[in-house]
């Protein structure tokens, strides 16, 4: 099933299956996605705007360089899919599940993860600039080289996550979970000296 470079707009895909489509490349307008369950489809490139993705499942697919404008995300997950410099702007993503996949370079700027759940996921060079990410889970995550700037990590669970060189300017960490070895990279971000 190919639908590449095309517009989409107004539809209504409640529950709909997709498998292994390519839809590349296509713009989305106030549509609903509600309940789909997509497994190995691409989108790569697409743009969605008002598309509601509420308690849909997204499995092995491809979300490369997409723009997500003002779309809901209630209770959606998302399984070992590949989201590479995708951008997230005025979006509801409150609660969001993601599980293994590639989120680097994704845009998460101001934006709402508050008890979102990333368990084994790629997300080196994300930007989290302003971004609530307050009871959520970075389990086992790569964060190497992410943007922080603002970021309110308030009781957010990182243990096992690779944090690499960290700036901790303006962060609010208070009360955030962390490992033995995460605290070391903390410190020394926080300037202290470990001897």
């Amino acid at each position: 099933m190919t639908h590449r470079d095309k517009v989409i707009s107004g539809e209504d895909w409640y529950g709909k299956v997709l498998d292994r489509g390519d839809f590349s490349g296509t713009l989305f307008v106030d549509c609903d996605f509600t309940e789909v369950q997509s497994s190995g489809v691409s989108f790569s490139k697409c743009v969605f705007r008002n598309v509601k993705f509420n308690v849909s499942s997204h499995s092995e697919g491809a979300f490369d360089g997409c723009r997500f404008e003002s779309c809901s995300f209630f209770d959606a997950t998302f399984a070992g899919c590949r989201l590479t410099g995708s951008t997230f702007t005025n979006s509801s993503l409150v609660p969001l599940k993601v599980t293994g996949g590639n989120w680097s370079y994704v845009s998460l700027v101001r934006a709402d993860l508050s008890s979102a759940d990333f368990t084994g996921v790629s997300l080196t060079e994300a930007d989290f600039t302003g971004a609530n990410l307050t009871k959520a889970s970075l389990r086992d995550c790569q964060l190497s080289s992410v943007e922080w700037a603002g970021a309110r990590l308030r009781d957010t669970d990182l243990r096992g996550s690779e944090l690499g060189e960290l700036s901790m300017e303006n962060v609010q960490f208070r009360g955030a979970v962390i490992d033995v070895a995460q605290a070391m990279t903390i410190a020394e971000a926080l300037g202290a000296v470990i001897r």
